[in-house]
């Protein structure tokens, strides 16, 4: 038996760590607990915390949590160290996880980061604790590795867990799409406070020119159809909110609006084009304009190198550009950045990421 601890403090954090806890108990006999949200509990987590409990964004929303997030840190790191596991993978989230990885790491335990923290985005002076305190990093994007390998770091590309959770979705083409435009405003509740007012306005403007247009709310793992509904109000009516089967309703959807993320993979690998939004608290935003030297926010951009996808930011998101942007994506836009999605998708590699990384993790553990 080998036992894990694993590691995830939001949403696409939980679902990778879910297919990896599967591929591991494909592999082998485990034993796992640790933090994470619904998929990886019921994939047979033994929870210390949740996910949910942790999901924060940005440095004033943190700083209004510190005190409880304080308290919630040092109860993991104290039944993690009780638990003793032959190996600790930790998701994304450095600033939780890197101050744990340093604690395990001084305890004799083998530290996996999954999912690299974007250190090639800002503050990569952490590269130097990654280095000290962690036996490998599994890259999902293709770029990350050599960064990490520039720095002394062990670190290898599994492909992106997303391809083998869409690959059993058909391609949608032509007329098979619906015209509709998906609105997926996130995935942390602060997030679609920020995000899913101004997407509704831009949506009800389309709508008023183009009466046939339908709406689809996407919602993400970890919320639930009532709290996206009580948050868009009397703005929601006439929208579908998707809960079920989201990957599939959002596949045969003409655009989306999208919050920077995870999600904008999701909409590169279905083939449906998107905007890109990103809203933070004015002092957070600030603060990440100061230290973030990257030339996109999404990570559509990143993987392919070049700006396929537009980006409203912080001022520059309103429902007047929104809209704009939008509708040029229902004509011919769609279809120009649609091929330019397919140059993304090959870039994130073939299926098999979560084995891979599977395979990684035991080999750490020394099984």
């Amino acid at each position: 038996m080998v036992r894990v601890f694993l590691s995830a403090a939001e949403a696409s954090a939980d679902q990778h760590g879910a297919h990896l806890l599967r591929e591991l108990q494909a592999l082998t006999t485990v034993e796992a607990c640790g933090v994470g949200g619904q998929r990886l509990r019921e994939q047979g987590l033994k929870p210390l915390a949740t996910a949910e409990e942790l999901s924060v964004m940005g440095l004033f929303e943190v700083l209004q949590h510190l005190p409880r997030l304080w308290r919630l840190a040092r109860y993991v790191r104290r039944e993690a160290l009780r638990f003793r596991p032959d190996v600790a993978v930790l998701i994304d989230s450095p600033d939780f996880h890197l101050p744990l990885a340093r604690h395990l790491s001084r305890a004799g335990i083998p530290v996996v980061l999954y999912v690299s923290p974007q250190l090639w985005a800002w503050r990569s002076g952490r590269v130097k604790l990654i280095r000290r305190v962690v036996r490998k990093v599994l890259c999902i994007l293709p770029f990350e590795v050599d960064f990490y390998r520039q720095h002394g770091v062990n670190a290898s590309f599994v492909g992106h867990p997303l391809v083998d959770e869409l690959a059993s979705i058909p391609p949608v083409v032509g007329q098979e799409r619906k015209h509709a435009l998906a609105l997926l405003p996130g995935s942390r509740r602060h997030e679609v406070e920020a995000l899913l007012p101004v997407m509704l306005e831009a949506f009800h403007r389309l709508r008023d020119e183009d009466p046939q247009l339908a709406g689809k709310v996407i919602v993400a793992p970890g919320l639930s159809t009532g709290d996206l509904q009580a948050l868009a109000g009397p703005d929601g009516s006439g929208l579908e909110f998707v809960e079920n089967h989201r990957y599939q309703e959002l596949a045969q959807c003409e655009a989306a609006f999208v919050a920077s993320g995870t999600a904008t993979l999701v909409c590169a690998l279905l083939g449906v084009p998107m905007v890109v939004t990103y809203r933070l608290h004015p002092l957070s935003f600030a603060l990440a304009s100061l230290l973030v030297k990257v030339p996109h926010v999404g990570l559509v951009n990143l993987v392919a190198g070049e700006r396929v996808a537009p980006e409203l930011v912080q001022d520059a998101l309103d429902a007047t550009s929104l809209a704009a942007a939008g509708r040029a994506l229902l004509g011919e836009e769609g279809e120009i950045q649609r091929r330019k999605l397919s140059l993304v998708r090959e870039k994130l590699g073939g299926p098999g990421a979560s084995r891979r990384a599977a395979e990684e993790v035991l080999e750490v553990a020394g099984r």
